[in-house]
């Protein structure tokens, strides 16, 4: 009959059966996984960061390039295929933000499930990689498709006035909000 005498330190408990020590390592308590609302409020928090801003400048290129249609000089025709290439890339990136979504989730379950291999959470870590791949791609291929829309000139016109508008957008408002360290940094090399 063998009996546990007691916890030995980091772990290790100590049986003594029939006159024989033998040390058992003890398997240390895992913290319990995230609950499934939890891993709902880190995606939403995720999805909150600016750190993938590719996928909301597509939305804004080619909503740009409608709104400036006239300044641009686009015929009705080419007007008309830039809203069905904004309308397709909007259903096409719901989608796909879905799928990358959930992949995030399904890895985010897996990261922190004590029983996963280390395999299967690099393998859902590449899905959602693959995901987010798809999802960008996306978005070249509707900016692409609505570049070919345009002849040169009025692409090469749409540019620099997005460019400002881009410039304009990211500027401080006040500058007192600058950075000092900003303001005294020394141009590159030209």
């Amino acid at each position: 009959m063998a009996q546990v005498l007691g916890s030995v330190a980091h772990g290790v408990a100590v049986l003594a059966a029939a006159g024989v020590w033998v040390l058992i390592p003890q398997q240390a308590e895992a913290a319990d996984p995230p609950s499934e609302s939890q891993l709902e409020r880190l995606m939403a928090t995720a999805a909150r960061a600016t750190d993938r801003p590719d996928h909301d400048y597509v939305s804004n290129s080619l909503k740009s390039m409608l709104h400036q249609a006239k300044d641009l000089g686009l015929s009705q025709e080419q007007t008309d295929k830039i809203k069905t290439i904004t309308e397709q890339y909007e259903r096409t990136g719901r989608d796909r933000e879905a799928a990358y979504k959930q992949s995030e989730m399904d890895a985010l379950k897996l990261i922190h499930d004590s029983h996963s291999s280390l395999t299967s959470v690099e393998s859902a870590v590449q899905k959602a990689d693959q995901e987010h791949t798809k999802l960008r791609m996306a978005g070249i291929r509707a900016l692409r498709e609505a570049r070919d829309v345009l002849r040169p000139e009025q692409y090469s016109h749409w540019r620099q006035g997005h460019a400002a508008q881009v410039a304009r957008s990211s500027m401080p408002h006040d500058p007192g909000d600058r950075d000092k360290d900003e303001l005294e940094r020394i141009p590159p090399h030209q």
